[in-house]
């Protein structure tokens, strides 16, 4: 497997206007459901590193995560942010809130990912994700503001 390390050519490069397209259909893709449809820009070889989960290596891996998280997040409403483009390289931050199945509670969440591409395939998405209760930021109780 490669190391991902971009080769920086121009083929490879992302345009501000192609990564916010991208980032419109990730957003519909999530809400509705679509696993298929977020994988079919993903590498055969994809790497995804997803806050405290083990990595998950290749494209039948991701859906399999991505099925489950699926169903376990009901109605998620998700608004994405482009933060940068450089090369072959995005970042993005993003809000999300859902009903969990299994505990019926009410959650959000907040991340920040670093997706890198090659030839036109995501193959690294490196991610944060924040998740508490709605309601309950546990974060603000332990960095307590003046």
């Amino acid at each position: 497997m490669s190391d991902h390390v971009s080769n920086d050519s121009p083929m490879d490069s992302i345009t501000w206007t192609e990564a916010e397209a991208a980032l419109r259909l990730s957003e519909e893709r999530f809400q509705s459901g679509d696993v298929d449809g977020l994988i079919s820009k993903y590498d055969d070889d994809v790497v995804i590193r997803f806050a405290t989960l083990p990595d998950i290596r290749g494209r039948d891996a991701a859906r399999c995560w991505l099925q489950k998280r699926i169903e376990r997040q009901l109605n998620y409403k998700l608004k994405k942010v482009l933060l940068s483009v450089d090369g072959d390289k995005v970042v993005r931050s993003w809000t999300g809130s859902w009903l969990d199945s299994r505990t019926r509670r009410s959650m959000e969440g907040r991340g920040i990912e670093l997706l890198q591409y090659q030839g036109g395939k995501l193959i690294l998405w490196d991610a944060c994700f924040h998740v508490w209760e709605e309601g309950k930021r546990l974060e603000s109780e332990y960095f307590e503001l003046p």
